[in-house]
Formats: C-alpha cells, structure tokens, sequence
C-alpha cells in the first residue's frame, strides 16, 4: 500500500492581531521579559554590579572578560537548543517521542534565577558563575523562541517573535531605569558614594527584584508549555479519529466488500 503522509503538527490558526488578545501570546511575553529583559539589565550594568561586589575594586581586564562570557554563554545557550530541537525532531519522525521543543522553554527563566541568586550571595571572586549562567539561560531563552513561534503559530511568525523581543525594550526603561538606576543612586548616597557606590549591598536588592521576574517568567513559560501540549494533543486524537473513521467508511465500501 502506499505510504500515507504524515499528519502535519497542529498550531495555533489566526493572524498575530487574531493572537494578541490570547493568554498564550501574553505569557511568552512575560517569560521573555524575564529572560531577555533581565538579562539587558546585567549587561548594561555589568561594570557596576562587578564594582559593587568587588568592594570598589575595578580592573579593566577583569570586566573585558565578564563581557567576553556574556557572549561565549548567549552562544552556548542558543548551540544547545539547536541541538535539542534537532534530537526531538528525529525522534518525533522515528516514533519514539511526541516531546515538543516548548518543553525548554522554562529552562531559560530557571537559569537566570540561578544566575541571580548567585549574584546576590556569591563573592566577587566566583562572579563568572553567574555571568556565565545568566548568559545561557538568555542564548537558550532566544534560542528556543526562534523554533517556538515556528511550531506554536501558523501565521505572522515573525511578528509574534518580534513582539516577544520588545520585552528587552520595555525592560530597559521599566527595570534598568526605574528598577537598578533609582536603587543604586540611592544607596550610593546613603554611602556618600555617588554617582558610585562600591559594596556588595548596592546591587543585592536588584538581584533578589530580578529573581522575582524570572520565577514569574519560569510558571509563566510552564503555562505556555502545557497549554500548547494540551492543543496538540487535542487536535492529534480529532485526525486520528477522523482518520479511523475515512478508514472505515473505505473499508465498508462496496469495492472493499466484494
């Protein structure tokens, strides 16, 4: 008999107009302002937080290699879920899994809760853990995003990838502005220190702020995970069904009776 083709993988239909009332939409945008957003505020301030937990003490080579992490980790993070996404791939077509590549999308925000936990209580001299896992959760944060929008929606892909990207720039007004400017140049003036401020606590209560976002950003890819695995599975068992019945109706035909 001839080969029939493969069921092709349910999505969700409509335009991004259509989408941007949906909780889906809205949580992915949630979780990449935790991912990405968070992770523009340590960029931009990557000079200050080293200061802070380096008591005051600021060598250029040090910073250039921090910098130089941020990029290696975004790198890292984004080969990773390449690979993942391959793997899945292959093992979906072989029938040995139905796991979607959605499934990483909490890995990202979970990385960058690590990364700020360790920001906040770690010493100076073991800072290039948290850089280095704040950098891959981000690379896996957008990484992941690029094949999610191509597997989650039919339509606009790149306008639903580019609405999720805004979170960076919201982010920069709302946490490095508002959030990690006011509360550093505050500190540095209750120590006198202004436009600097040269200890570990001008920097701790940010960490613990964007910890906070990426917990919120981790349930809320949970959230966009699951459902998109409930549709998926919805929408599989109605064409099996219908593709049981079609089978059916063939097989009780008279040219199949006879």
């Amino acid at each position: 008999p001839p080969k029939q083709p493969p069921i092709p993988a349910p999505q969700y239909q409509g335009s991004f107009w259509a989408h941007l009332l949906s909780i889906d939409l809205w949580a992915l945008w949630l979780a990449y302002f935790g991912m990405g957003g968070t992770a523009t505020v340590v960029q931009m301030n990557a000079a200050q937080i080293y200061r802070s937990k380096n008591n005051g003490g600021f060598d250029t080579r040090t910073l250039t290699l921090y910098l130089a992490i941020i990029s290696v980790g975004s790198a890292v993070g984004r080969i990773f879920i390449g690979c993942l996404d391959m793997k899945l791939a292959a093992w979906n077509r072989a029938g040995k899994s139905q796991m979607l590549t959605t499934i990483a999308l909490p890995i990202g925000p979970l990385l960058m809760v690590l990364a700020y936990l360790f920001f906040a209580v770690l010493p100076s001299s073991a800072l290039i853990l948290p850089f280095l896992l704040g950098a891959i959760g981000n690379g896996v944060g957008w990484g992941v995003g690029v094949f999610a929008m191509r597997m989650l929606y039919a339509e606009d892909i790149g306008k639903h990838y580019n609405f999720c990207f805004s979170s960076a720039a919201v982010s920069s007004v709302v946490l490095n502005r508002f959030m990690f400017g006011e509360m550093y140049d505050a500190e540095g003036r209750k120590r006198g220190e202004f436009p600097l401020c040269n200890a570990p606590s001008c920097v701790r209560n940010q960490m613990i702020v964007l910890l906070v976002v990426n917990v919120v950003a981790t349930f809320s890819a949970l959230l966009v995970h699951w459902r998109f695995s409930r549709f998926t599975q919805s929408k599989l068992e109605e064409q099996r069904a219908a593709a049981a019945a079609q089978h059916s109706l063939i097989m009780m035909s008279p040219r199949h009776s006879q």
